[in-house]
C-alpha cells in the first residue's frame, strides 16, 4: 500500500489524534456482507454435492426416483442453493414435490376447513411411454400409413405418440398431466384419421380405430411423486406380450405388468368410430359391417361411475384434423 510520510512540524494540534483515528478505521478488518448460504436439509446438501462434482441434472433425477430418500420442506436458502448450483427446473420441482407439505401454525381462532374442490386438483403425475411397432401391411408389397398411439385416461384424451420402428428407439417420451386423487383407469387405441372424398358432404373422415383389450388401474393421492413407466412394441418377430407397464409411487413401485397384453391384430375395432365412418359416407356399408363384426362401444371401455361421450371426444380431436400435437 502506498502511503504518504506526515511531517510533524506542518501538522495542526488535534489533527495528529485524527490521523491516527481515521488510519485505525481504515485497518480494522470489516465485517462480511452475508453469511454463507448452506442447504438445510442432509439430501439436498447431496444433490448439490453431485452438481459440484460436474454430474448432470438429468442423472441426479434418475438418482432421486430410483431411491427412497426425502428432503425436508424446501426454504428459501435451500433453493437458493440449488440455483447457484445450476440445478435444472425439473430438479428443483421434483425435489418440491417429494417434500412433505407443513402446515400453517396454529392459531386462536380455528380456521374453517378447506373446500375439498380445492384440493381436487393435488396430483401431479410422471409419464414415460414407448411406443414401437412395425408398419400394417396388404398383401405382400402395400404398406398402410401408420398408426399412432392415443392415450386415454378416464375416457378423456392424454396425449398422442408416433411409433419409434420396431429396431431403433429414441428412448421413452416423457410428460406430466395433473390427476385428481383417487383411482383412474388408462386405455390406449391406434388411430388413423383419413380425409375421404366420398361422403355425402364431398369431404368425410374414416376413423379406423382399434382399441387394446388392456386396461391399466393406478390410484393417486396427495403428498407423493408418481410414475408411470409405460412400453407397448410389437416387431415383426414377437413372440412375447407387447405391453409393459410400471406404476411407481416416490420412486417404488406398486404394481404393474411384464410382458403382457394383447397383439394388435387381436384389437377390436371401436363401435362408435365405425359407425361415424360409414353415416358421413367415408366407408363404403359393406366395409362397416366387417368392423362390426368384433367392435367394442366406449362406455364399455371403463369403469362403471366414469361418464364420457365419445362424440364428444372426437369432436375435441377433430380441432386439430384429428392430429392433436404430438408428446
Amino acid at each position: 500500500m502506498l502511503t504518504r510520510p506526515i511531517f510533524p512540524r506542518r501538522v495542526r494540534p488535534g489533527l495528529q489524534l485524527t490521523a491516527a483515528l481515521s488510519l485505525a478505521i481504515l485497518l480494522a478488518p470489516m465485517p462480511l456482507v452475508s453469511a454463507a448460504v448452506t442447504p438445510d436439509d442432509p439430501l439436498v446438501d447431496d444433490v448439490v454435492r453431485m452438481l459440484d462434482a460436474g454430474i448432470e441434472s438429468d442423472l441426479v433425477v434418475s438418482w432421486l426416483k430410483t431411491g427412497d430418500r426425502r428432503p425436508a420442506a424446501l426454504s428459501a436458502d435451500a433453493l437458493i442453493v440449488l440455483s447457484e448450483a445450476k440445478a435444472s427446473r425439473e430438479l428443483i420441482e421434483l425435489l418440491l414435490s417429494m417434500a412433505p407439505r407443513t402446515a400453517p401454525a396454529a392459531t386462536a381462532r380455528a380456521l374453517p376447513p378447506e373446500p375439498e374442490v380445492t384440493k381436487k386438483d393435488c396430483c401431479l403425475v410422471d409419464f414415460s411411454v414407448e411406443y414401437r411397432a412395425t408398419e400394417d401391411t396388404e398383401g405382400e408389397e402395400f404398406e398402410q400409413p401408420g398408426r399412432d398411439l392415443y392415450l386415454y385416461v378416464d375416457g378423456q384424451f392424454l396425449a398422442r405418440l408416433e411409433s419409434q420402428g420396431n429396431i431403433a428407439s429414441g428412448g421413452p417420451v416423457r410428460f406430466k398431466a395433473q390427476l385428481a386423487p383417487g383411482a383412474h383407469a388408462l386405455r390406449f387405441t391406434r388411430q388413423l384419421h383419413t380425409r375421404t372424398k366420398y361422403g355425402a358432404s364431398g369431404d368425410s373422415w374414416d376413423h379406423e380405430t382399434t382399441v387394446s383389450p388392456s386396461i391399466i388401474k393406478f390410484e393417486v393421492e396427495p403428498d407423493a411423486f408418481w410414475q408411470l413407466d409405460l412400453s407397448w412394441a410389437q416387431s415383426e418377430f414377437s413372440t412375447y406380450g407387447p405391453l409393459n407397464w410400471h406404476w411407481s409411487r416416490n420412486g417404488v413401485e406398486v404394481d404393474g405388468e411384464t410382458r403382457a397384453g394383447e397383439f394388435r391384430e387381436q384389437w377390436p375395432f371401436l363401435c362408435e368410430d365405425v359407425e361415424i365412418s360409414r353415416d358421413s359416407g367415408a366407408i363404403s356399408a359393406w366395409r362397416a359391417r366387417d368392423r362390426l363384426k368384433s367392435c367394442v362401444n366406449w362406455s364399455s371401455l371403463w369403469p362403471a361411475g366414469i361418464a364420457t361421450d365419445r362424440a364428444k371426444v372426437l369432436a375435441e380431436l377433430g380441432r386439430f384434423e384429428f392430429e392433436p400435437p404430438l408428446r
